[in-house]
């Protein structure tokens, strides 16, 4: 039945299925903003072309034939099919692509983590991540990175520094210690955990949460001192001292109590996180992409606020 010409015209096909959905070659007209004549001209030729008649047509309504039952859900699925095949092709054009390197502390990187990676692979299943646990700021200048999470401040002027958010840390110790502190000038005598890879000094700078103003300084010896803050709560789950962490790595352990808030009333200044990379790096799709992710990541982690 079908002429020598075997091209099929997704026009004429649409047409068709339109006209069958809406009831009428006047409401598939409309739906498409086209003229009833242009849609009856592709009806038409669709039936020329397959040769044979696929609507009756009255005055006031349409009735499929017998043949237009039995190519209407094949024409359905080929329209669905090229649907998708436009919508795929669409996406590979414009989705990102390729790898992204980032450096990220070790303290929040593994919790970020776990909100970056599900969220990359759902919405960007073509970009791949590599990650460097990492304190220091020069490997954001590496150009072998793309972009630094980072605490603190970022005094370079050759690289763009967006603060995310902000944390806080807090004195905490295990459930079964036997002398937690009552007043903060009971932590001049206390077994105190430091956060630090060259000295055993303290210097804890501690601000009364009630924004009160008041603040003290802590400045004396540690009883060890550890750059890693996972250690750093071993040792206290040990019931080895106090110590003071961000609080979002803290969070399940007081809600479940295997850790206690010491001296909840008095707390660390704000500590900034920003997304820090070089000028540029943000126009480049793929980095883009996993920068937006990594701000929103961050932001779970804080329990914060997009």
């Amino acid at each position: 039945m079908v002429q020598d010409s075997r091209t099929i015209d997704l026009h004429e096909l649409r047409a068709f299925a339109s006209v069958v959905r809406h009831g009428g070659i006047t409401a598939a007209a409309r739906m498409h903003g086209l003229s009833k004549s242009t849609i009856s001209m592709q009806l038409t030729r669709l039936e020329a072309r397959l040769g044979v008649r696929l609507i009756e047509r009255t005055s006031r309504r349409i009735a499929l034939t017998h043949e237009g039952e039995q190519l209407l859900p094949r024409i359905q699925s080929i329209l669905a099919e090229a649907d998708h095949l436009l919508d795929e092709t669409l996406r590979a054009r414009t989705s990102p692509r390729g790898t992204v390197r980032i450096a990220v502390p070790p303290a929040l990187g593994g919790a970020l983590l776990e909100h970056l990676v599900p969220a990359l692979a759902e919405r960007y299943p073509d970009v791949t991540l590599i990650v460097q646990p990492s304190y220091d700021m020069d490997d954001v200048q590496d150009p072998a990175f793309d972009f630094a999470v980072r605490v603190g401040q970022v005094s370079d002027d050759g690289l763009v520094a967006s603060v995310i958010g902000s944390f806080a840390r807090i004195l905490v110790c295990s459930s079964t210690y036997n002398a937690v502190p009552s007043d903060i000038a009971m932590l001049a005598t206390t077994p105190l955990l430091a956060f630090s890879g060259t000295s055993t000094h303290i210097d804890w700078q501690l601000h009364k949460a009630d924004g009160s103003g008041a603040q003290v300084t802590l400045d004396h010896a540690s009883r060890v001192s550890v750059r890693d803050f996972d250690a750093l709560l071993r040792l206290v789950r040990a019931d080895l001292g106090i110590t003071m962490v961000p609080n979002f790595m803290v969070r399940e352990d007081l809600r479940s109590r295997r850790l206690l808030h010491v001296l909840p009333e008095w707390r660390s200044p704000p500590v900034d996180v920003l997304l820090a990379y070089r000028v540029g790096a943000a126009r480049i799709r793929r980095v883009a992409a996993v920068l937006e992710e990594a701000r929103r990541a961050v932001l779970s982690v804080l329990g914060q606020q997009a």
